[in-house]
């Protein structure tokens, strides 16, 4: 069974003039066509042109705002801000969670492709957790907003290159498409001209299905400039959440390693 991480958060709400809509992307599910091995021609001679597209995905730090709407019993908006660093030669993001009025701190993340840290600013007890959805909480209303992390640590890390290579992997190179089972569900990656630009996934351990997509500049793939998530409960087939990041301010640079310390 998946763990989640579970965020503490006092979260403010915003009138209805500050709210903007998010963009509401729809899955497109597995294609018709055959999917080939990974040790296939075609399959390799598609992965060498990602390999040859994509960057090193260097070091950076960023800002971001991030917008989370929900639909039951109501939409409602919330919006948080923070900063996020990445660390090429470990692997390790970081994230401080702050609100969007006082710009305080309440929570810190650091994640790698295999666990989860957590750190609410106001204890000094640390979660390690497997990576995972990361389950955000307003202790007053008792909402609770699902992020499926994994994806997102996908497109901030340049973790897919590595996830694409597996030769579990499957190609449907006419589609430009990847398909891989991993053990929490399976995902499907979705490029254009060697880019990244969605990615699926559809978990029964989970009971959701979540789609992600990124807008980058043309002069820089990454980081991306925002990223849109969407959750979709398994058993209703209706949103749970809609989620923008919008990463602003991002500088490519080397992160000390005192950064991915609590």
């Amino acid at each position: 069974m998946m763990v989640r991480v579970v965020i503490f958060v006092f979260i403010l709400f915003f009138g209805s003039c500050q709210s903007t809509e998010v963009e509401d992307p729809n899955f497109l599910g597995k294609a018709e066509g055959k999917y080939l091995p990974a040790k296939d021609t075609s399959s390799q001679t598609f992965l060498k042109q990602v390999l040859d597209k994509n960057p090193d995905f260097p070091s950076f730090k960023s800002d971001f705002s991030m917008q989370i709407q929900t639909f039951v019993p109501k939409k409602d908006n919330v919006y948080l801000d923070g900063k996020v660093y990445f660390s090429k030669e470990t692997k390790q993001v970081k994230i401080q969670l702050m609100d969007s009025f006082f710009g305080m701190v309440f929570s810190e993340l650091i994640a790698n492709a295999d666990q989860i840290q957590l750190k609410p600013t106001s204890t000094k007890e640390i979660q390690t957790l497997p990576m995972g959805d990361i389950l955000i909480q307003d202790p007053n209303s008792g909402k609770k907003y699902t992020i499926p992390f994994p994806v997102i640590y996908s497109y901030l890390t340049g973790n897919y290159i590595n996830e694409i290579q597996n030769q579990k992997a499957r190609f449907n190179t006419n589609d430009s498409r990847v398909y891989l089972t991993k053990q929490d569900g399976e995902y499907e990656y979705f490029f254009t001209e060697g880019n990244l630009d969605r990615l699926e996934l559809t978990s029964g351990k989970r009971g959701l299905k979540a789609i992600a997509i990124v807008k980058s500049s043309q002069k820089q793939t990454h980081p991306p400039k925002e990223i849109t998530t969407k959750v979709v409960s398994l058993d209703t087939e209706k949103e749970n959440v809609l989620i923008q990041i919008k990463l602003k301010k991002s500088q490519i640079t080397e992160v000390s390693s005192q950064v991915f310390r609590f």
